[in-house]
């Protein structure tokens, strides 16, 4: 291996405790060790002695020196210090201080690209607005992690949209809003070097631009979370991001702005970025050059699909995102007609709602699960709810008015062929079936609410779209109607109310759920009223009060139930087994039905007896029915 004659060794205050080992070297190589301070005041009067410089320098020092070793035409090691854990990771070099003092004073420097900005060197980044933890640019001075972070939340409430105009090498112009604007020269370190590490090399004779533009707060959450989790060298932009590589970049904004470098520095846009091919001659391991291999290309790359176009430049630009994204008609046209389309009546729905009334009907009184099932999947009644909880939450007049009607014709249609249905068939005995659906509580409120979750964003995504079907199986729209219809054919209202209740729950919890989700995932409109939103939670909170009590009779009757199912009495020696309990509540009026099992005939006074040991059970008054089976 050969190494240079000499070199000078720059240092500062933190690396003067290597000189000895450098300037001890076993290389033959003579060493000049001098004070960075002085070197950067003195080194025109020093450069002709010099070829080689080794640095060991703070980071922000790093930019200027490479300048000067461009200007002078230097070649360039770098001796990170032990505190330097993101340099190291950027020169992928060990922590052996040793190590790279010989990898510094190798003769064997290969030329890298640099990246020059209004004449300025920088060495990874410049950050142009804000892009909390992902442009590191803007708060180097913190240097613990809390401090950091702690800096960067405050950030997110801060963050706004801003016009920019990049224009690129080939004149292709891009005008669009973002929070900040990224550029880079080469970086390990940091969230960016997870998803465009795969595409940076310093030899590639490009410079990239990488514009963050979130829609607010959560979706630059989102892009965080994505960022972090992705995959290395996966080569599909996260939400948000847009990558813009030439080998020259004019970058404006609409207002007056700075760039801030990693050296501390910062200077006012308009900038110009170009890069410099085989600017640097430059010693690393052969990791970084594994990492860096010479490219060429005459081709730019532009990656701009995930960001705002003119309109929407427009409209955004100059204001602080809020902490749900409000979306605009022309990034969600086609959920937006697909939604708007669903909010109408057409002919299919019509049939469909009567066909499956008829068939959850049927299934009814059959008491069949399997054919109520049935029912459920081709029940159309979910999707007008889903438009109504958009048109709902953007305020559009006609999405609702569309939609309720068309929820309001589906209820008619299976109230109408149910009762029918109802009235023709002699038969009024309550099946299993009917009863799970007459007395509805808040864990039914629970699943409408889940199922609107899962209704929304299902609708949202077309790759999990087929998923709506079971949606609808989940929150069951359709054999609730069915059995308010049946009831409201045989005249019990009891059955009816119980039953439409029911339904009423699912409509009300699916609407609102759908609504919060659709704010969640960004499809809100910015400036509309919310009046309709808080009807509907108004709504909501009216029918969670009888579904209370519903819920708490419910507990009551499994309460009575468990203290008597199992339970032995002996009354007058003869021993007597409770087989089944069964509770029932009818206003003030508790009755239990019970199933007996003895092996003794008993007589009027055992069962007087008996019915005086039940009562102490229970703090209220209870009529007990029972049933004796004999044992032999």
């Amino acid at each position: 291996m050969q190494y240079k004659s000499h070199a000078y060794f720059i240092f500062d205050d933190d690396s003067r405790s290597i000189i000895e080992t450098i300037e001890s070297n076993t290389f033959h190589t003579r060493i000049s060790s001098v004070h960075v301070n002085y070197f950067l005041e003195h080194v025109a009067s020093l450069a002709s002695d010099i070829e080689h410089i080794v640095l060991s320098v703070a980071s922000e020092k790093i930019s200027e020196l490479l300048a000067v070793a461009y200007r002078y035409k230097f070649s360039v090691g770098i001796v990170p210090m032990p505190s330097q854990k993101v340099l190291m990771k950027n020169l992928y070099c060990s922590s052996d201080i040793a190590d790279n003092i010989e990898l510094a004073l190798r003769d064997e420097s290969v030329a890298i690209d640099a990246v020059e900005i209004n004449g300025e060197f920088i060495y990874s980044q410049g950050i142009v607005g804000r892009a909390p933890l992902i442009g590191r640019a803007a708060i180097r001075t913190r240097h613990s992690f809390w401090e950091s972070l702690i800096y960067a939340v405050k950030e997110f409430f801060t963050i706004e949209l801003q016009a920019f105009e990049i224009t690129t090498q080939n004149g292709k112009t891009i005008t669009t809003a973002g929070s900040g604007v990224v550029v880079l020269n080469h970086t390990r370190s940091g969230l960016l070097s997870r998803i465009f590490d795969f595409d940076q090399s310093v030899r590639d004779g490009e410079v990239t631009a990488v514009i963050i533009s979130p829609f607010s707060i959560m979706e630059y959450i989102r892009l965080l979370t994505s960022i972090f989790y992705s995959a290395k060298n996966e080569k599909t932009l996260p939400h948000a991001i847009g990558y813009i590589k030439s080998k020259r970049l004019e970058i404006a904004a609409s207002r007056s702005t700075r760039i801030y470098f990693d050296n501390g520095k910062s200077m006012e846009l308009p900038i110009t970025c170009t890069i410099i091919p085989d600017a640097l001659l430059f010693n690393a391991s052969e990791a970084f050059w594994l990492h860096n291999e010479k490219k060429s290309s005459a081709k730019e790359t532009v990656k701009i699909d995930n960001l705002p176009d003119k309109t929407e430049t427009q409209k955004y630009a100059g204001k602080k995102i809020p902490f749900f994204t409000y979306a605009s008609e022309e990034r969600f046209r086609d959920l937006f007609q697909m939604l708007r389309s669903d909010a109408k009546v057409n002919q299919s729905y019509l049939y469909l709602m009567i066909l499956s009334t008829l068939l959850a009907t049927i299934g009814l009184f059959a008491s069949s699960a399997a054919v109520i099932i049935g029912a459920m999947l081709i029940a159309p009644l979910m999707t007008p709810i889903v438009s109504l909880s958009m048109g709902l939450l953007r305020a559009e007049t006609d999405m609702i008015q569309y939609s309720l009607v068309k929820i309001i014709i589906g209820v008619l249609l299976a109230l109408g062929a149910s009762s029918l249905l109802g009235m023709l068939i002699p038969y009024s005995e309550l099946t299993s079936e009917m009863k799970a659906r007459i007395d509805p509580t808040l864990l039914d409120l629970s699943v409408a609410v889940i199922s609107g979750v899962a209704a929304a964003y299902s609708k949202s995504f077309k790759e999990i779209m087929q998923s709506l079907a079971g949606v609808a199986i989940a929150v069951a729209l359709v054999p609730p109607l069915a059995t308010a219809g049946i009831g409201l054919g045989q005249g019990n209202m009891a059955m009816f109310s119980g039953a439409f209740l029911l339904f009423f729950t699912n409509l009300v919890g699916i609407t609102i759920a759908a609504v919060v989700t659709f704010q969640l995932l960004g499809f809100s409109n910015a400036v509309k009223s919310k009046k309709s939103v808080m009807f509907v939670f108004m709504l909501l909170l009216v029918i969670s009060v009888p579904l209370y009590f519903s819920y708490d009779k419910m507990l009551q009757k499994h309460q009575m139930t468990q203290r008597l199912k199992e339970r032995h009495f002996t009354v007058a020696g003869k021993e007597i087994i409770v087989g089944s309990a069964v509770a029932q509540i009818h206003g003030s009026v508790r009755e239990i039905e019970l199933e007996l099992l003895v092996k003794e005939s008993l007589g009027r006074s055992d069962l007087e007896e008996l019915k005086e040991k039940i009562q102490q059970l229970f703090t209220h008054p209870v009529v007990i029915k029972a049933k004796v089976e004999y044992l032999l």
